[in-house]
């Protein structure tokens, strides 16, 4: 008999623990309903912009994930040539997490499956092969109409040298293709007789077909890093630092269009350290908590004075 008493104490006293760990979990997590006051509430469209960047772009896979674990709803999604990589996706369903297990299961974290050599002389060092086999694989309807939530390509047409933000039809692989074929290393996309190529030589920032379609609350993400070098001893570096300068105006003209334009900074890591995603996306991650952290400040502060 004392040894049923003492089993049913045990029990008791172990449930009753792990119930106050639970509750104590819950005090400490964050509350953010203020946040989701202002990104969710009733009559807001919320509308996400991904900027380019070749590898900055995985950064945009953790702050989306900081929105996802808060309870944020995106309700539209634009992006431009990584951005756009990343906003397909996204739209198709995925979490940023299983995105990142993507890349990770089809070797994307490795510049030879990327920059796969082009022998066809048609104007690109490389193609972009296996991204097509990619999204083949993980988005088998090759369509806009197709994916959950909507989601706006930015190219850049080369025939009538204008921005051209694509969010219907078929051919998405194609479109999403062009918008990250930066000139000279990836061959033009032909599309209905018109040539396109990477959507940030306009705009790497497409906020304007999330407004356009009716998204009164917008979040633009841009990426910033060391842009300081001490030496610049190679043509080369000088070419790499003058399309920075580019991408970056075709950024920052944007930026003021964005209810909140955030700036993901990355350290030091570079536009073609696709191993680091994990790194990349930390970076974001941390971006997204601090922003919803200050968006949840701020609302506070407002409370108080009234």
């Amino acid at each position: 008999m004392k040894r049923v008493f003492l089993l049913v104490a045990t029990m008791v006293l172990g449930m009753s623990l792990v119930a106050q760990n639970q509750n104590s979990v819950r005090d400490t997590e964050p509350d953010y309903s203020p946040a989701l006051a202002k990104l969710n509430a009733e009559g807001v469209q919320l509308g996400v912009a991904l900027c380019g960047g070749s590898a900055f772009g995985y950064a945009h896979l953790g702050f989306l994930q900081a929105l996802e674990d808060a309870g944020v709803r995106v309700d539209r999604v634009s992006g431009t040539s990584m951005g756009a990589i990343v906003g397909m996706f996204y739209a198709a369903g995925y979490s940023p997490r299983e995105i990142v297990d993507i890349v990770k299961k089809e070797r994307m974290v490795r510049k030879t499956r990327i920059f796969k050599p082009n022998l066809h002389h048609d104007g690109g060092m490389a193609d972009y092969t296996h991204l097509r086999k990619m999204m083949a694989k993980y988005i088998p309807y090759n369509s806009f109409d197709s994916l959950k939530i909507p989601f706006y390509c930015c190219v850049s047409d080369m025939n009538h040298l204008k921005p051209v933000y694509v969010s219907t039809g078929d051919k998405l692989r194609e479109y999403v293709s062009a918008s990250a074929s930066v000139p000279r290393v990836f061959a033009p996309v032909m599309i209905d007789s018109v040539y396109y190529v990477d959507g940030y030589i306009f705009n790497n920032l497409p906020v304007e077909p999330l407004i356009d379609a009716g998204c009164n609350v917008t979040i633009g993400l841009y990426i910033q890093r060391d842009t300081v070098m001490e030496r610049i001893d190679d043509p080369s570096i000088i070419s790499s630092r003058a399309f920075a300068v580019n991408s970056n105006l075709c950024t920052l003209d944007h930026v003021h269009l964005c209810t909140y334009g955030i700036a993901i900074k990355v350290g030091d890591l570079g536009k073609l350290d696709f191993g680091k995603i994990d790194e990349f996306f930390e970076y974001g991650y941390k971006a997204g908590k601090e922003f919803l952290e200050e968006l949840c400040g701020v609302e506070a502060k407002k409370d108080t004075k009234d």
